[in-house]
């Protein structure tokens, strides 16, 4: 199944600011999702760490950047400060955001490794498995907004 160039699943989901953040809300900006499994692993540590060197490169595109996990907030609000990362994560307990993504392993009630991009209009632009690097995530936005049309 692929998303890219429908409409992204709107959301609500609580954040480590403090803060619920709306999909709705963000619109005029690209977003990018980072459903990852777990706080405090290998794999996760480095994605998340080398995505929050990127974070103002990413601003730099007017994107927003979030980490999207089933963690309890707790937990990845201390996560995200240890970790000094640059852009909050959010929870979402039971994977329900996760689900709508096709982001969601239900046999391991957790979330499958992938990395989404959500253009101005709301629709999804860049879909990837894996740890794709900022610097592709980048060169994706940069792309789109070099095929967009000139007024």
């Amino acid at each position: 199944m692929s998303m890219i160039g429908q409409p992204a699943p709107d959301f609500a989901l609580d954040a480590t600011t403090g803060h619920q953040v709306r999909l709705a809300d963000l619109h005029g900006s690209y977003v990018v999702l980072i459903f990852y499994p777990a706080n405090d692993t290998p794999v996760c540590n480095k994605q998340l760490e080398e995505a929050s060197v990127s974070a103002a490169q990413l601003l730099q595109h007017n994107a927003r950047i979030f980490g999207v996990n089933t963690a309890k907030m707790e937990k990845s609000r201390d996560y995200c400060t240890r970790k000094r990362l640059e852009f909050p994560i959010l929870a979402d307990p039971g994977g329900a955001v996760a689900k709508k993504y096709d982001a969601h392993w239900s046999w391991l009630s957790m979330n499958r490794r992938t990395v989404i991009g959500i253009d101005p209009d709301g629709k999804v632009m860049f879909y990837e498995r894996g740890t794709p690097s900022g610097e592709h995530i980048i060169k994706a936005i940069t792309r789109h907004e070099s095929e967009l049309p000139t007024a």
